[in-house]
């Protein structure tokens, strides 16, 4: 009887060392399984939001790879090192930021259509006059860039307005006058001047309409869009030539005709600040021009152009120096 005990006794041992084995073995694989969903892998997120049509070359600059957990990781991933798998697409809507990079996000160029009025930023309106390729700075403007606005206005004090028609033929005699406004500037008399008379030496004489003009598009050149990127060489090109601005100031450059329009293209640090318009007796031609007057002689000042001190400056409202044309004395009743 005892011996049958004995063997009882061993036979459950064994039957629970093998139970607990295979408990133990079955815990394990359930954890395996586990931890095999939650060991980390890397994937692409966006460190940034990439907006909608962003090229994939420059999209994968605002990607940066990120571990997750493989439970959640999407089947249709991109690799870290998949990038060809997005080439030459773009990006189809605003991917956000920390979002997984996945296939579908980004498509074939043609599926966007890229509309101009998306570049027209809200309370500005797009306005086209045509400018000429001269007065288009030579045609050298670029989409992006900012201008200066100016009007002329043809044949004043050329003799077409009345009153000026015999200065126009050289009849008219300054005798008398020499000592108005600033015909004396610079210490020479009025009989010093060939043959004393009015000259008509500002016949387009120019008035400033808008100043620091944004230029959306000329003709069907656009501002270039993140990724892209323009042509080495710029091809000189007047013509139409689309402004962003404010409705009523679309009205006023609307009001002027085109063929009177002159632009000038303006530095990056350019300043605004209020001109004047040409004073009158410089059009009538009774005046010195600034290269007879010898504080102006050029147009930076007796010295020419200076780097760094192009122009002279002034005070401005606040006390700040600002750049401004040397020759004031031309404005001086």
């Amino acid at each position: 009887m005892s011996s049958r005990r004995t063997l009882i006794l061993i036979a459950a041992i064994a039957v629970g060392i093998f139970a607990g084995i295979a408990l133990l073995n079955y815990v394990r694989g359930i954890e395996d399984d586990v931890y095999a969903d939650a060991q980390p892998v890397q994937v692409l997120i966006a460190s940034e939001d990439i907006p909608e049509g962003t090229p994939a070359a420059l999209a994968l600059q605002m990607m940066t790879p990120q571990d997750i957990p493989l439970e959640i990781r999407p089947a249709t991933f991109i690799p870290i090192d998949g990038g060809d798998q997005i080439t030459g697409l773009v990006a189809r809507g605003l991917i956000p930021k920390n979002q997984i990079i996945v296939q579908g996000l980004f498509v074939d160029p043609a599926i966007i259509s890229a509309r101009f009025t998306d570049q027209v930023p809200s309370g500005q309106v797009a306005m086209t006059v045509q400018v000429g390729q001269v007065e288009a700075v030579g045609g050298y403007l670029q989409p992006g860039d900012e201008v200066n606005i100016l009007v002329r206005h043809e044949n004043l004090g050329c003799g077409d307005t009345g009153g000026g028609g015999d200065a126009a033929e050289g009849e008219g005699d300054i005798e008398g006058e020499s000592t108005s406004g600033p015909t004396g500037l610079g210490g020479l008399e009025s009989d010093e001047l060939i043959g004393a008379k009015q000259w008509c030496t500002y016949s387009t004489p120019t008035r400033y309409l808008f100043q620091r003009v944004e230029i959306l598009a000329i003709g069907a050149r656009q501002t270039l869009q993140p990724g892209e990127t323009g042509a080495a060489v710029i091809t000189p090109q007047g013509g139409a030539i689309t402004f962003m601005l404010p409705n009523q100031a679309a009205q006023i450059l609307s009001s002027v005709t085109p063929e009177s329009i002159y632009l000038t293209l303006l530095p990056e640090d350019y300043t605004a600040e209020p001109q004047r318009p040409v004073p009158e007796n410089l059009i009538d031609g009774l005046s010195l021009t600034p290269g007879e007057i010898p504080e102006c002689l050029t147009p930076y000042g007796p010295d020419g152009f200076i780097e760094g001190d192009s122009v002279d400056t002034v005070a401005d409202e606040e006390g700040e120096p600002t750049a401004h044309f040397s020759c004031e004395s031309i404005w001086e009743d």
